[in-house]
């Protein structure tokens, strides 16, 4: 092996106490949005604004294409009946701060990343982001964990244009890596990244932290980074 891939939400980092499905959570980050606009909502926005939200929630509805933030938020200001367009990373940094207050480090993982670079790994990264969340908030919170400085290559849904379980996520990193996809294993906690994994040759090991014991025909399941 030539490379350790990774999945980052939930695998390397967590919004702690945050659910899969951001739902109940919707009012609270349309309301910093209106506030960074400028602007007060009435309850028929906010309805409008959720059911556009609840569209793309990838957790209720998968898919495969990417859909970029500035999308959803031109539908978002068509709901709000606000005139005109808005920039799309200072309305993002508003709307996702409830999401991303609560970033935290697993415990196992900047040992187990130091480990894996010290053996001569390189380290990637392809993540699927929520809404189509701008790269550089990505970015963002991969410092505040302090763990930019180990990964060779961070790619996320939005650079490619598509999700897991679509092949070409992993294509696309492995290229960026400069190794075959044979030669790269791919660690995550989904079935998604299980998928992803076996549909590009990839060895695929599943973290499953709390033990549920999910077999979805993983090569390997482990219940701390650190087995890595």
């Amino acid at each position: 092996m030539r490379a350790v891939a990774f999945d980052l939400g939930d695998t390397l980092v967590e919004y702690e106490g945050m659910p899969f499905s951001w739902e109940a959570h919707y009012p609270a980050a349309l309301g910093h949005l209106a506030t960074s606009l400028g602007i007060s909502l009435r309850p028929e926005h906010v309805d409008r604004a959720c059911a556009i939200l609840r569209r793309y929630n990838t957790r209720l509805t998968p898919r495969e294409t990417e859909v970029s933030f500035a999308a959803i938020l031109d539908e978002l200001l068509r709901a709000f009946d606000f005139p005109g367009p808005a920039a799309e990373l200072p309305c993002a940094t508003a709307f996702f701060r409830i999401f991303r207050q609560r970033l935290r480090c697993f415990s196992d993982t900047v040992a187990t990343l130091t480990a894996l670079k010290q053996r001569g790994l390189k380290i990637g990264v392809f993540t699927d982001v929520p809404y189509g969340m701008p790269r550089e908030l990505v970015l963002e919170d991969v410092s505040t964990a302090s763990v930019t400085k180990y990964f060779d290559v961070l790619l996320t849904s939005r650079d490619v244009g598509f999700r897991k379980p679509a092949p070409v996520t992993l294509e696309t990193l492995a290229r960026a890596l400069s190794c075959e996809l044979r030669e790269m294993v791919y660690v995550g906690n989904e079935q998604k990244d299980v998928m992803v994994a076996r549909s590009c040759g990839c060895p695929a090991i599943l973290i499953d932290r709390a033990k549920h014991g999910k077999d979805w025909s993983q090569d390997r399941t482990i219940a701390s980074l650190a087995e890595l």
